[in-house]
């Protein structure tokens, strides 16, 4: 679960701007292969060199994340693992997983909804697709038992799903901790009293932007209305202040940024904690009489029933029947017991939902161990997204700061470039190697002409020493005593920052026509 962890906590990140990351491009420098670029090497050396060569950065918003999933496709005449929430080397699911996060026990079906699988019919072949939508699970007549979990949105699988992965998300804030970040709804507990006009409401928690208002009937408060439902929180508190009445409160529940999914928040909000789903027979024992054998379960929850079925021949258990889940159950212990008969040796397992119950936390409960990060440079206005080159290398990065600067650079797109302005363009080409005067070495990664019939020239730093009073010579076409009309220091710092993610790949040019869209997974 640590890497399920690690997943979720970048995700959230992201979502509330806990930190702030950017998705930084560079190196115009052929591969020695260019259709197989070298995998990048983990060594300071290796990332430093990544840095020097950015061309530009983007920050990373909550619309380009996303949590991902193994993608397990149903399809017809299948055997699918069943849940169990105690696979090991000796208890192995069908398909030979030694772990539920391993195993395959849930599907995507063609309609784009994901299922489930709670039982599997002893091993047996799946040969109905599930198609309901409730929040109960679902029998079919193949004897496979399926819950509904989500239907991955239309924006979510054009932008996140692919061969190997489902888009997953959380939607609703219970636990807050996984909310994603906006006001839902605000909810009056205590009307008050003696108010005169409506009291402000203030709105207090760890993220922005957030307002409403409140409507009074007679002297009491009666709603509070959202008008803005902000960003970035985990929690709020809500204050109503007045000169005139008192004693309202409010409470607030925390929601996505996109509007809910009916059918998923359905499921959220009807899951039950700790439920036995199923009992699996380890042992069938002996001996026992139908109508003589009754089941008893102990355990840590509460409510939890079930029904026996016994061989005549033998006197074998040869089925455990659910009649009533219970709830709040961790773990329970099944005992087959007599209340006359000489029956023995049976041996059960009790099945139990995950923390929260079935669809309460669909991220957790696939085991969403990659991060899928999807972003557009499409504002091709935009000088800080520099097109007309090519570009070999993605990396992400956490909390870069600004230039010579003691804060975090938090707009959303940055240069690291120097940029040089010059009145004549003719002595400088893409890619070409620039020299100073004081011992600067740069490359040429765009040339933007100005309204006034200037140009600026984006340099790429290699040994970032210039001056406003520099002269240049153009290394690779052998012009000497260039002027420069003046000078733009770069807007991030490309020192700073952690760097936690750094990908290869074949060229990508950045053209001035066309909207580039870079997809980065990032697997824990």
């Amino acid at each position: 679960m640590g890497r399920v962890e690690l997943a979720r906590s970048y995700y959230r990140d992201i979502r509330n701007t806990n930190d702030y990351f950017y998705v930084g491009v560079g190196k115009t420098n052929s591969w020695e292969d260019e259709d197989n670029p070298e995998s990048p090497i983990d060594s300071d050396y290796y990332v430093n060199d990544f840095r020097k060569r950015l061309m530009f950065l983007q920050r990373v918003t909550s619309a380009d994340a996303c949590l991902l999933v193994r993608r397990i496709d149903w399809a017809y005449g299948t055997i699918y693992d069943s849940y169990n929430n105690n696979y090991n080397t000796n208890n192995p699911a069908f398909s030979g997983a030694t772990s539920l996060s391993t195993a395959n026990f849930y599907v995507l079906t063609d309609e784009y909804k994901v299922y489930k699988c709670l039982d599997n019919n002893r091993n047996s072949y799946s040969t109905i697709k599930p198609t309901g939508t409730g929040t109960s699970p679902e029998q079919l007549s193949d004897g496979y038992i399926w819950k509904f979990m989500y239907q991955v949105s239309a924006a979510d699988q054009t932008k996140y799903l692919d061969a190997g992965h489902i888009p997953v998300r959380k939607l609703t804030g219970n636990p807050t901790f996984d909310v994603n970040g906006e006001l839902d709804s605000i909810s009056v507990t205590s009307g008050g009293s003696g108010y005169i006009s409506a009291p402000t409401v203030v709105i207090s928690g760890d993220g922005e932007g957030a307002t409403a208002t409140a409507t009074l009937s007679g002297d009491t408060v009666d709603s509070i209305t959202i008008d803005t439902p902000g960003t970035g929180y985990t929690f709020a508190f809500i204050a109503l202040n007045s000169d005139s009445g008192n004693g309202a409160t409010a409470t607030v529940s925390l929601g996505d940024d996109d509007p809910l999914p009916t059918l998923q928040s359905l499921v959220e909000g009807s899951a039950i904690d700790g439920t036995i789903d199923r009992i699996d027979i380890v042992s069938t024992g002996q001996d026992y009489s139908e109508g003589d054998a009754t089941v008893v379960i102990s355990g840590d929850g509460s409510g939890a029933e079930a029904s026996v079925r016994i061989a005549d021949a033998t006197g074998s258990v040869i089925e455990v029947i659910v009649t009533n889940a219970g709830t709040g159950y961790t773990w329970a212990n099944i005992t087959i017991q007599n209340s006359v008969g000489i029956g023995q040796g049976a041996i059960c397992n009790a099945i139990i939902s995950p923390k929260g119950g079935h669809g309460s936390n669909a991220p957790k409960e696939l085991f969403a161990k990659t991060l899928g990060l999807t972003l557009s440079f499409s504002d091709n206005a935009n000088a800080d997204l520099i097109k007309g080159n090519d570009f070999r290398q993605v990396g992400l990065i956490k909390n870069i700061y600004g230039y010579d600067s003691a804060t975090l650079f938090t707009e959303l797109t940055g240069t690291p470039c120097f940029v040089v302005n010059v009145s004549d363009n003719q002595y400088y080409n893409i890619d070409d190697e620039i020299v100073t005067s004081d011992g600067g070495t740069f490359q040429v990664s765009q040339i933007v002409e100005k309204s006034d019939g200037t140009f600026d020239v984006y340099l790429v730093a290699m040994v970032p020493i210039i001056l406003n009073t520099s002269t240049l010579t153009n290394n690779s076409t052998g012009d000497l005593n260039l002027v420069i009309n003046s000078l733009t220091t770069p807007e991030v710092n490309v020192k700073t920052g952690e760097v936690i993610y750094l990908e290869n790949r074949p060229p990508i040019n950045r053209s001035s026509d066309q909207v580039e869209t870079i997809k980065t997974l990032i697997r824990f």
